[in-house]
Order: structure tokens, then C-alpha cells, then sequence
């Protein structure tokens, strides 16, 4: 499926934190993994140095597994090693961190 002018937007803004709001089966997990994708392809930043957070424990774990399978891809090896150690959680278990 190809995606929307907004959701090619919030992929590509640079610079500016995001905020993905959209109702179930809209493409929310996919613009969050398309957006870290391609600030990391970019060299924008490091996978830990941002800050994903979802409302379930469900699509927290989706993004992780995505990046994952895509880092693998793009033979983004020392982004995939780092993902243990991104920030990419519940909006919950971020606070309960701090």
C-alpha cells in the first residue's frame, strides 16, 4: 500500500519531534518504523538517540521486530545490535524509567 502525502511528511521532517495520531489499522506503526528508517539511512541520528513511544505493548514490540527485520536489510548491523538499548516503549514504561 502506498502511503499518504501526510504519512511521506512525517517521515521525511527532520528536525522536529512528530506525533503519529490515527485510528486502528491506518499505518501508524508502519510511518514510526519508515520514519526511524530513514533518519538512521540518512545519518540524522543514531537508533539511540531517539525516543519511540506507542500506547501498547503490542506496537512497541511490532516497531522493535520491524526495525529489526529492516536493519537487517539495509545491513544496518551496529543499529540493529543498539535496538536493545533504544528507547522504544509504552508511553508507561518510559515514565516508570524515569
Amino acid at each position: 500500500m502506498a502511503l499518504t502525502q501526510s504519512q511521506k511528511r512525517a517521515i521525511q521532517a527532520i528536525d522536529k519531534n512528530i506525533l503519529v495520531s490515527a485510528g486502528a489499522g491506518t499505518g501508524k506503526t508502519r510511518v514510526l518504523v519508515e520514519r526511524v528508517l530513514h533518519l538512521l539511512k540518512s545519518q540524522r541520528a543514531a537508533i539511540t538517540e531517539l525516543l519511540v513511544l506507542t500506547f501498547t505493548e503490542k506496537a512497541a514490540n511490532e516497531i522493535k521486530v520491524r526495525l529489526s527485520d529492516n536493519l537487517h536489510k539495509l545491513g544496518l548491523e551496529r543499529s540493529r545490535q543498539d535496538l536493545e538499548k533504544a528507547a522504544i516503549s509504552t508511553f508507561h514504561g518510559f515514565a516508570s524509567r524515569l
